[in-house]
């Protein structure tokens, strides 16, 4: 066999280091976009007016307390604490989606402050007051979400609690229900759940490619995922598709409810008739007529309400 000159080998390592350059360059680019915690813009405007006077209510804090637990990767964690006016062993733990605080959980939180229970509204890693430099999609903070449910149960043992999530806050939710909970931990309510972030980036890289790495890069949308897989392996740690919240609902034992926007095109709606079906807990759904991505509680408040009230009912019986 005739030997290739040295200058064509040496063409070729070349283009095998650039093209792994562009990889890694394009790996670097979707974790920035999609992985790196972002704050929402002073002036960002909720889509309804429910959601936005439950925005001004967090924001406002008035008869809050500060509360901090440290993660098991040594993370300060930070929530807002909203008491009872009476007393009660009720707790709500409302847990907010990609981007954003505690302050999206508003519309959520003043409602069951406003039904006399104990309200706990978390920071998730990276964003608003708690520390972290990247997002785990619900992975990481699973193990934060029990956190905050040991440090209700430290101050108040006889503690009924609910988890209540809206999108990445909601497989956030999912996810804790996949491991052992105390028994205190009486039902869940998740709100525009994506099945796996696997699927999700799919759907957004296919749907909103420009937007994640501002450039229309001719690769398909498996190949993208892989780069960023591989990316948030290296520097989160983590892999990308232990983000499964369609695996943990299989496994979980807490009552759940579904909910999710029809018109939502975010996260799309499909998904959750595939959580649904995964889930082997005892469960409930409703499908949002005309809610977007989100925003389903201010959209129809009534609607919202009345299922997320009903559905509680059998897990938080009328107290004495």
């Amino acid at each position: 066999m005739k030997k290739k000159p040295a200058f064509y080998l040496l063409g070729l390592a070349a283009a095998g280091a650039g093209a792994a350059g562009g990889m890694a360059a394009v790996g670097n680019r979707l974790y920035a976009k999609a992985m790196t915690p972002q704050t929402r813009e002073p002036d960002y405007q909720d889509p309804n007016e429910t959601q936005r006077e439950g925005r001004a209510w967090a924001r406002k804090a008035e008869g809050f307390r500060s509360a901090t637990i440290q993660a098991i990767d040594g993370l300060i964690l930070w929530a807002a604490v909203v008491p009872a006016d009476t007393q009660t062993h009720r707790w709500a733990i409302c847990v907010h989606g990609y981007h954003d605080t505690h302050e999206a959980m508003g519309a959520i939180g003043l409602h069951y402050h406003q039904e006399g229970w104990n309200v706990l509204m978390p920071d998730q890693r990276g964003h608003g007051e708690s520390e972290g430099d990247y997002v785990g999609w619900g992975y990481d903070e699973r193990l934060d979400l029990v956190g905050w449910i040991n440090y209700i149960l430290r101050r108040d043992p006889d503690a009924e609690i609910l988890l209540h999530g809206v999108s990445m806050g909601a497989a956030t939710v999912l996810l804790a229900t996949g491991g052992a909970l105390p028994q205190q931990v009486k039902a869940a309510v998740s709100d525009c759940a994506y099945t796996t972030i696997e699927s999700q980036l799919h759907h957004v890289l296919q749907n909103f490619r420009e937007e994640y790495i501002h450039a229309p890069v001719p690769m398909p949308t498996s190949a993208l995922f892989s780069m960023l897989r591989k990316t948030a392996l290296r520097r989160a740690g983590y892999d990308l598709r232990d983000a499964a919240p369609i695996q943990a609902v299989a496994q979980s034992k807490t009552p759940t409810l579904f909910i999710h926007g029809v018109e939502d095109d975010f996260v799309p709606s499909s998904m959750m008739g595939k959580l649904y079906q995964a889930a082997k807990c005892p469960k409930s759904f409703l499908w949002m007529p005309d809610a977007g991505h989100a925003n389903a509680v201010g959209t129809n408040p009534r609607l919202y309400w009345t299922a997320v009230d009903t559905f509680l009912q059998d897990y938080f019986p009328d107290e004495d």
